[in-house]
Formats: C-alpha cells, structure tokens, sequence
C-alpha cells in the first residue's frame, strides 16, 4: 500500500468475492492474468452509482483494440455470469475512516456498513456516515491503492496524480 504519510495504511480485500469465492477468484486471475481488488459499485450509464457491487480485477495489459481498459468486472444475474468495464470504480477517490492498526476502512457499495471497534462507515460512493475518526482518500493508480489521510471531511477528493 502506497500512502502520502509513510504509515503503513491499508486496505482488507475480502478473500471471497460479491458473487464469486476465493477459488473461483483464483481461476478468473489466472485465465485473464488479472489480479483481484476486491468488489467495487461502478456508475451506471446516467453516471449515478450502481446500487450493488461487482468483483473487480486489474489487467496490467488489456486488449484496446477491442476496448478493453485495466478494470473488468465480473457479476452473476439470474446464474448466469457476466463481465462489463469496471474503470469507473476507480475514476474518482473512495473515503474511508483510519482504524489504529493502520487499516481503512471502506464502504464499498450504497448501505453497506462496515465497522471495526469503535470505527464505522457506510454509504458506499453516494454518501458517507462515518465514525469520529481521521478520514482517509483512497485512489486507485495501476492497480495499487495509495491512502492519503486527508485533514477533515471537507478536503477534495479529485483524482491525484501519482508515478508508481
């Protein structure tokens, strides 16, 4: 985990996936040579939040002739699977609270309250009700997040540039 403090920020990606588990996660890696960054909302085309999450995962080297990006994401409806662009996850920072040991705390999708001791967060990307606790930007730069624990709610949470 990349942050701006040097701290050692970070965040839990569940072993098991929204839709899929660990092993089906695993084989999904190794037939996309992907990597799983855990299950994410992305915007819908009228740019609102998805209510419910996909599993994500990062390609260092997609296909752009056929429009592919570095995000794909991988959902079931009705036992059938699909797979769709999941950049959006990630084209602008997600807020999370700071536990002490160093871990961020995420809401990853609309209602989705996580909580750990004292900590808490929920809202997913359409709103956040927090703990009193430090506030942290998460970004998402080629498949590593980067933590930046930001001075009070109101900081801007604009994409940021960074060289990995």
């Amino acid at each position: 985990m990349i942050n701006q403090k040097g701290s050692d920020m970070h965040i839990t990606i569940p072993e098991d996936g929204y839709f899929f588990d660990k092993n089906q996660i695993s084989l999904i890696e190794q037939k996309y040579q992907a990597t799983y960054m855990g299950y994410w909302c992305t915007k819908k085309p009228s740019h609102d939040w998805n209510e419910s999450p996909v599993d994500v995962f990062y390609v260092e080297n997609p296909d752009r002739t056929k429009g592919h990006t570095n995000y794909f994401g991988m959902f079931k409806r009705e036992g059938v699977v699909y797979i769709t662009d999941a950049s959006s996850a990630f084209n602008a920072s997600i807020r999370g609270v700071l536990c002490e040991d160093g871990e961020v705390l995420v809401s990853r999708y609309r209602h989705d309250y996580v909580r750990k001791g004292s900590h808490m967060v929920d809202g997913g990307r359409d709103y956040m009700r927090c703990s009193i606790s430090p506030q942290v930007a998460v970004f998402v730069v080629n498949g590593k997040y980067i933590c930046v624990e930001t001075d009070d709610d109101t900081a801007p949470m604009a994409p940021l540039t960074v060289s990995v």
